[in-house]
């Protein structure tokens, strides 16, 4: 084999790895694409959700100052256990408002 029939062998051979590191690239390019957006997917929904039970929960702080408050205005507090507070159908019954 001579130098000009290497020289294209060596050519032909460069051009298929060009070629073949360009379709490399595109599916990484894709790839990384892909996860890119389900990073920011997750990111969103974990914020929105996060964000709801945040509310959720101020709401529920909110209440129950409410009813701390409203005890303590009727000058009720003391006499109140925190078990009945928390438990039991008559005593939820009364102090849900």
């Amino acid at each position: 084999m001579g130098l000009k029939e290497e020289l294209s062998e060596m050519r032909k051979t460069m051009k298929e790895l060009t070629a073949e590191l360009h379709e490399t690239n595109l599916a990484i390019r894709e790839s990384l694409k892909l996860t890119s957006d389900s990073i920011k997917e997750m990111s969103n929904t974990f914020s929105k959700t996060l964000g709801d039970t945040l509310k959720v929960m101020q709401d529920m702080k909110v209440q129950v100052d409410i009813k701390d408050s409203v005890l303590k205005s009727l000058g009720i507090d003391g006499l109140i256990p925190d078990i009945f507070k928390k438990k039991g159908k008559w005593t939820r019954t009364i102090l849900n408002f």
